[in-house]
């Protein structure tokens, strides 16, 4: 059974040219899931397969692997069906338990926090690894569907930043999903304009 889990990255970064180049020479591509629901960058066409992921109570949830490879760098986003989790609280503890399974894993832990991708949240972590690869993970969780990206990169790639600042949640009509979040902190879809797919 696989266990996986990630954590989004919302990080200002300023990139040197020759980062840069070296990131548009990878090929990225713009790759769309319309039935889980999402867009995300990839360096390339990820390879797609059927796994299972194992909740806090042990229930094995179906999931969706996408993996992409450039070199030694590793791009996975796992989306994770709740659909038939029955208990409420399980569904919402579901991010904070991927995130206790990267922390599991063991490292630095640098980075260890509340995240959200268009008001949609979220939580994500930087981990350096003992080997000084890093980890970066996000999770992210709409509609009993849970998104885990996991960059697994080189010390400073800038790939790992593009791949998880990358992720567009879809409603049922490929539209992106974003929202507003009042005062109050209620929180209201935006109207999205046609250019802002």
């Amino acid at each position: 059974m696989m266990r996986t889990s990630a954590a989004l990255v919302l990080l200002m970064t300023v990139w040197l040219p020759a980062s840069a180049g070296r990131l548009a020479a990878q090929e990225w591509i713009e790759y769309t899931d319309r039935a889980e629901r999402f867009m995300v960058n990839f360096p390339g066409q990820p390879v797609v397969r059927d796994a299972t992921w194992e909740s806090q109570r042990d229930d094995a949830l179906p999931a969706r692997v996408y993996l992409a490879q450039t070199g030694p760098q590793r791009y996975t986003l796992t989306v994770v069906n709740l659909a038939k989790v029955a208990q409420p609280s399980d569904v919402k503890g579901s991010v904070a338990w991927a995130a206790w399974q990267f922390r599991q894993r063991g490292g630095q832990i640098t980075y260890d926090a509340y995240a959200q991708s268009d008001r949609i949240e979220g939580h994500e972590l930087h981990i350096t690894n003992r080997d000084t690869t890093q980890t970066w993970v996000a999770i992210y969780m709409l509609a009993r569907r849970m998104y885990i990206l996991e960059a697994a990169v080189p010390a400073n790639s800038p790939g790992a930043v593009h791949f998880l600042q990358s992720l567009i949640v879809l409603d049922e009509k490929g539209l992106r999903i974003r929202y507003e979040i009042d005062s109050d902190g209620n929180r209201t879809r935006r109207t999205t304009n046609f250019g802002d797919q």
